[in-house]
């Protein structure tokens, strides 16, 4: 390591994953790797975003980085208004749209700037025109939510249907009471919110007003459960969580909202629906012409796995190697958001020991630092839920390995039985 690089990563904030050691220094540790398909060793990645990928993917990608589907050209110089980028543009909305059933009723954009930009992009689409003055539902569920109202609040009125007014948001309130406007602009709601492990896999559509267009940003948990595209209006989803690199949001719309009926006047071009959709073959400018590339040979790959199916069996296996070991452990393991509230994700699972906070303050930063300083885990660390204490969160999108989560399991039983030997202290 460079003198610069070290200096570099010395600055880095004291949230940021991992130490200023390499992995390659330090994977002779029990606990500390997996082994991958082709007999290396692999960090155990945690990592929220960029997320962890296929190792086949990969290992795809990289034997045609430098003639990308046989174009005698590497996607890193591939031109995007060339015939080559153009099929790999195709084929990337056809495996996606296979993948996850996208009815003929809907579009499909690679637009650029992650989910954020359609914080505001949503808004600026719908909230205007024929819409002018109509209030936004949004449905409060934790840290995403906040931040996706936050951003329509700048175009117009938003409504909260519900909200924890503690800001934890470790459940959420029953449909029936819910505050929605019939006369909304739209309803936006978060499918998963990864900061303190909620997810929404069954929404009540039953609950939403007639011919009010439902908008789900489904960043966290696209792919991994057969969400019902065909009921939704607009469901957008960063790629580097779920599909490919980052750079890029996925986003399937329903053809008649892209349109300029419900558009705000100020339009900032690379919010534009209608803009995109209107250039040929839907890409207006540069796109993240490696993301979009690595999300095919992704999707691809997924369907021959056995597509939603076998994503969906997977998370759920993955999630309850852990949650089966916490509801065991009498009580050194909490999660924060329980069973009995229908809403624990599959995507993350986010936990404490004992209580979390006062003396047991000390056992949570105990595991941390041993899962980061001395194994060098990545993005073990949850963010914080405004408790005061840090707590654990394990990320585990569509291709976490089950090897890897077997290791967080197995570390967690060994540092439980080795402060709980006696029963509780």
């Amino acid at each position: 390591m460079s003198t610069e690089q070290g200096a570099n990563s010395q600055n880095a904030p004291a949230h940021v994953a991992g130490l200023d050691s390499r992995f390659c220094d330090m994977n002779d540790a029990p606990l500390s790797h997996t082994i991958g398909p082709n007999g290396a060793k692999r960090a155990i990645n945690l990592c929220a975003g960029q997320a962890s990928l296929p190792q086949e993917v990969l290992e795809k990608a990289a034997a045609e980085f430098v003639d990308t589907d046989g174009s005698g050209t590497s996607i890193m110089e591939m031109g995007y208004r060339s015939k080559p980028f153009h099929r790999i543009m195709e084929r990337a909305e056809a495996s996606f749209r296979t993948l996850l059933n996208v009815p003929d009723t809907h579009e499909v954009h690679f637009f650029n700037g992650g989910a954020t930009l359609q914080f505001a992009a949503v808004p600026l689409n719908l909230m205007g025109g024929e819409n002018e003055g109509k209030a936004a539902d949004y449905l409060m569920s934790g840290h995403w939510s906040e931040k996706a109202r936050n951003e329509a609040k700048m175009f117009g009125k938003v409504n909260e249907v519900a909200k924890d007014p503690e800001g934890t948001y470790f459940s959420i309130p029953p449909a029936s009471e819910w505050n929605c406007d019939p006369n909304a602009a739209y309803f936006h709601y978060t499918s998963a919110d990864t900061r303190q492990g909620l997810e929404i896999r069954n929404f009540d559509y039953d609950a939403l007003p007639p011919g009010v267009p439902l908008c789900c940003d489904a960043s966290a948990n696209l792919g991994s459960f057969p969400m019902d595209i065909a009921r939704h209006d607009v469901v957008y989803a960063a790629a580097h969580k779920n599909f490919s690199g980052s750079g890029i949001c996925y986003a399937i719309i329903r053809k008649d909202l892209i349109s300029r009926k419900n558009q705000m006047k100020a339009m900032p071009t690379m919010c534009n629906w209608v803009k995109f959709q209107e250039a040929p073959n839907k890409i207006y400018n540069v796109p993240v012409l490696t993301s979009v590339w690595l999300g095919m040979l992704n999707c691809e790959w997924m369907i021959e796995k056995g597509g939603i199916p076998y994503f969906e069996k997977l998370a759920i296996e993955r999630s309850n190697l852990l949650y089966d070991l916490i509801d065991s452990s009498d009580g050194f393991y909490r999660t924060f958001v329980t069973a009995e509230s229908g809403f624990r994700s599959r995507m993350q699972v986010v936990f404490t020991v004992k209580t979390g906070t006062g003396d047991d303050i000390a056992l949570v930063e105990e595991f941390l630092r041993e899962t980061n300083d001395d194994l060098g885990w990545l993005d073990i660390r949850s963010h914080p839920l405004g408790l005061g204490h840090d707590v654990i969160r394990v990320t585990m999108y569509n291709h976490q390995t089950i090897d890897t989560i077997t290791v967080v399991r197995d570390y967690m039983k060994k540092f439980m039985d080795s402060h709980n030997t006696g029963g509780e202290e």
